[in-house]
């Protein structure tokens, strides 16, 4: 059901899921949400899906059933969720979730709390709740986060064996599961009433030993709700369960609440592929978008492509530019389970981004020294995506020693020079005594006011240079004796990226400007237009290695004058361009492209565009035929296919097109 044909190689690999949530049959009685009949069913699909994966190792984080220890149904819940994981053919390693044994000793807790006897039962009948193993020279640590800070003797027994445990496989690389997130926005964040975390002093001392033996990974569940955070060298997951949404947190999106009161954000759901390589662990997200269905494994079908994470690329130009800032931080309203407000982190917009494969992002210098912005950007850098910082020319700030200052936080620096394209002498100065003070590559763009806009009452600012006012501005590099890393141009909305690409490799370079960029503003027009102009755009980029292209916005922008389209929409959900990019992301930049032989092909149906091995196909109707496509590509037959809105793995084609394609060429 998946192809992984594309990701770079792994030691080996494994599935975590969490908080499926198996929900008894309640025939026709009413219920408090009715998404509540639908979590069997997808909590089926998902562990289909990761069945389809065939691996030894899948980790499940907790919370098997909807039913909690002391209502009258739990056992009979916790069975029927193990027979369905059984019928299924997987073998899962458990972790004890609060639905499984019990709720942390809050006495504002709304299920009965951890108890010996909810232990028992869950030793005796589901297996231990804390442990070890080892697998592929590597070691997995499961806890039972729900008995830390309790006054049961298993809390001392499990505390002094982790302690233990760690010594012993000190020098291997370690893995940790648990259910309950140690916190979930910061370190310090009260607990006494706060459903979504451990309390002191199990907190402490538990991140204390993760930074302390060098924890590789640490995931946890729960939430239904994704954070990302570093705990010392680990990468902290609080993972999304397949079944349903968590309701109260979506206050932090700027949308309207999602479906169900936020109980049914569908397109949220999913689980989890770990690839373990030798350099670092890859986690990638497998969205299910609450599929009920059972998956179909027949042959032939299409698979899901599993596309690269940003540290997966060598090298990809694919960027976006950070309009909105990357995290922002609310006070969810003290509503159930919880009896306080909650401070919750969107961390959404960075997970996509490295979901996508981005390997670049611009932002203002300003989020260099925002302790919130700052961190998520460090992040980003670790996790492949490198950051380009944005000044203003003239706003007042000494740059060489500002860049200098942040030369630890950014891989680029881009100054816009406002009003003019042709940087003032003083402002040549200051970029050679940047370039002198610091190693960080500078980008050159400029900020055109007055320009008239189609459908529009006022005037507007042009972020970036055109391409035809590059001679003039090397010209002046030129005489200055001044050297530029890269420029930013602007793609117009009546452009074409690949005719701009087609014209610079026919052209003379400019000496004095080693690369030029991209930016692209997505339209309000719709999905289809979006889809073609952005696969098109990204495309092209095969043409131009050295060069980069941002799209913006990142995040849909639907309260100013210039609305428009990102590629998530405003509860940060994918939008259908997304995965276009996302997909072709992987397709082309996976290796290496042959470039020779660029042209572009077109007939009633269809445009394409055709390097050496690879062909974008994109249909002008709702649907074209397979001999459409073939009367197109001439005599090169197809080796295979790729539905880039679909996200899936074609082969040969045999049916209707809808949507763009990429096919390799044999």
């Amino acid at each position: 059901m998946f192809d992984l044909s594309l990701l770079p190689d792994a030691l080996f690999e494994f599935v975590v899921i969490t908080d499926t949530h198996y929900m008894l049959d309640v025939g026709d009685q009413p219920l408090e949400f009715e998404s509540r009949r639908k979590q069997t069913a997808r909590a089926e699909h998902a562990l289909r899906l990761a069945k389809s994966l065939d691996l030894p190792l899948v980790i499940h984080l907790g919370d098997r059933a909807q039913e909690y220890h002391g209502t009258e149904r739990y056992r009979q819940a916790m069975t029927e969720a193990a027979e369905q994981i059984k019928r299924i053919g997987l073998e899962v390693r458990q972790v004890a979730g609060n639905q499984d044994v019990g709720d942390k000793p809050d006495p504002t807790m709304p299920a009965p709390h951890v108890s010996g006897e909810s232990l028992n039962w869950f030793h005796e009948n589901i297996g231990p709740s804390w442990y070890s193993f080892a697998h592929e020279d590597c070691h997995f640590i499961v806890l039972n986060s729900q008995i830390m800070n309790t006054d049961l003797p298993e809390a001392g027994v499990q505390q002094e064996w982790f302690e233990g445990d760690l010594e012993q496989n000190s020098s291997k690389r370690i893995f940790l599961f648990f259910h309950l997130p140690p916190y979930i926005a910061e370190e310090t964040e009260p607990s006494l009433g706060h459903y979504d975390n451990l309390a002191e002093p199990a907190r402490s001392w538990l991140l204390g030993l993760v930074r302390r033996y060098g924890i590789e990974l640490m995931m946890t569940g729960h939430t239904h709700f994704a954070f990302f955070d570093r705990v010392g060298l680990a990468r902290f997951y609080v993972c999304i369960s397949p079944s349903f949404s968590r309701p109260a947190f979506p206050h932090v999106f700027t949308g309207s609440a999602p479906p169900e009161k936020g109980r049914d954000d569908a397109a949220k759901l999913g689980f989890y592929l770990v690839r373990v390589r030798a350099e670092r662990t890859d986690v990638h997200f497998l969205r299910t978008g609450g599929e009920m269905n059972i998956p179909d494994d027949s042959p032939g079908l299409p698979h899901r492509l599993v596309t690269r994470t940003s540290a997966g690329f060598e090298r990809t130009p694919l960027g976006i530019t950070l309009r909105h800032p990357i995290s922002n931080v609310v006070e969810a309203p003290t509503a159930w389970p919880a009896v306080r407000r909650e401070k919750v982190r969107n961390d959404y917009p960075l997970l996509s981004c490295i979901e996508l494969g981005a390997g670049w992002v611009r932002t203002p210098a300003a989020d260099l020294s925002d302790p919130l912005q700052n961190s998520r950007l460090q992040h980003f850098r670790e996790e492949g995506v490198k950051v380009s910082a944005i000044s203003i020319w003239g706003d007042n700030e000494n740059l060489p020693e500002k860049m200098q200052e942040y030369s630890d936080r950014a891989d680029g620096w881009e100054i816009q020079i406002p009003g003019t394209t042709l940087p003032p002498a003083d402002c040549l100065e200051v970029l050679k005594e940047c370039q002198e003070m610091t190693n960080i590559p500078i980008t050159l763009s400029t900020l055109i006011p007055r320009e008239i806009v189609g459908g529009k009452q006022h005037l507007r600012t042009r972020h970036g240079y055109r391409l035809d006012e590059l001679a003039q501005l090397n010209g002046s590099l030129v005489a200055e004796s001044v050297r530029i890393d890269r420029v930013l141009c602007r793609i117009g909305a009546d452009e074409s990226l690949w005719d701009v690409a087609i014209k610079l490799r026919e052209t003379e370079s400019h000496p004095n400007i080693d690369a030029i960029d991209f930016a692209i503003d997505l339209f309000d027009s719709g999905d289809e237009q979006n889809c073609s102009r952005s696969a098109e755009a990204l495309f092209a980029m095969a043409l131009l290695p050295d060069s980069r292209l941002f799209f913006e916005p990142f995040i849909t922008l639907d309260r100013t004058m210039d609305a428009s389209e990102g590629l998530l929409d405003q509860l940060c959900n994918p939008r259908p361009t997304f995965h276009v990019l996302r997909c072709l992301n992987t397709v082309l930049f996976s290796g290496d492209v042959r470039t020779c032989r660029a042209r572009e092909v077109e007939n009633e149906a269809i445009r394409g565009f055709l390097l050496e091995d690879v062909a974008l196909v994109l249909p002008k109707r709702e649907q074209v035929e397979v001999s459409e496509v073939n009367d197109l590509l001439g005599s090169q037959s197809i080796a295979a296919s790729f539905d880039l809105m679909m996200g899936t793995t074609v082969g040969n084609l045999s049916d209707k097109l809808t949507g763009p394609h990429v096919v390799a060429l044999e």
